[in-house]
């Protein structure tokens, strides 16, 4: 069964829900202060906010750059594989799913060092 609505992803629903939680924050913030009612908190919240919808914009790109480099390699495997060249094709198959876990392990690697903070 197919339904009207197609589903969103996961990466999406994640960037939308931190916008709008930031847009919100916003607009709260703004009738607050028109009513002349207390504003500190929004000094906490609204970088807070921003801050997670920006975390979330750099990681949904980053995602999409890894799948649209994936999709270009696979059409291209495809492609050598419609041309009769399935050992070049294998090899390239190979070399790419090395590339892939080398890249993973660097990312990782990357993740898990700690960071430096600096004292003032």
């Amino acid at each position: 069964m197919s339904r009207g609505k197609s589903k969103r992803e996961f990466k999406k629903k994640v960037v939308m829900g931190t916008g709008v939680l930031f847009v919100c924050a916003c607009l709260v913030a703004l009738v607050f202060a028109w009513n002349e009612k207390p504003t500190d908190v929004f000094t906490y919240i609204i970088p807070t906010a921003g801050g997670v919808f920006a975390a979330a914009v750099v990681w949904y790109l980053k995602a999409v750059q890894l799948e649209n480099g994936i999709k270009i390699q696979l059409g291209m495997i495809k492609k050598l594989i419609d041309l009769g060249e399935e050992n070049q094709a294998e090899e390239t198959k190979e070399r790419i799913i090395q590339k892939m876990k080398d890249k993973t392990d660097t990312i990782i690697d990357e993740a898990l060092e700690p960071t430096e903070i600096q004292n003032f």
